[in-house]
């Protein structure tokens, strides 16, 4: 059965990692868990909000970039090539704002494979702690 499916920093399947200045490292990274499938659609989205470990939000040229990675992390399809921050604006609700996939089409994720949200901002640290994001896609159970 194929359903609706939101992923957040709140999900088990999720590991963490404050970010490093001016280096392109995983912020959050989902490991889909046995019998199920993540189904990447072209209408899919992805919003976030990004703090840096001052409590400030991250500078509007950090770059975010999301990636699907087999179960060994050696082989890596993107799923939204960098782009600024600043087109995320931290926005949720305004439909005209949220960030679709950069996919020509549908991807399925298999179990135990990884989808990886990474950030690379030019100055401190991007803290895992204060930033949150929604991939909201779909999943088969």
């Amino acid at each position: 059965m194929i359903e609706p499916f939101v992923i957040t920093q709140e999900d088990d399947n999720i590991t963490q990692a404050d970010g490093t200045a001016n280096e392109l490292q995983d912020l959050f990274k989902y490991r889909v868990p046995k019998g199920q499938k993540v189904i990447l659609r072209l209408d899919d989205v992805l919003c976030l909000y990004a703090e840096e470990t001052d409590a400030t939000a991250e500078q509007a040229t950090a770059l975010v970039k999301l990636e699907m990675r087999d179960a060994t992390g050696e082989e890596k399809t993107p799923l939204l090539n960098s782009t600024q921050y600043a087109n995320f604006a931290g926005e949720f609700q305004d439909e005209d704002k949220i960030i679709k996939l950069d996919i020509a089409r549908e991807i399925i994720v298999g179990e135990q494979e990884y989808i990886s949200l990474m950030v690379k901002n030019p100055t401190p640290f991007t803290d895992k702690d204060n930033s949150y994001f929604e991939l909201r896609t779909h999943r088969e159970v």
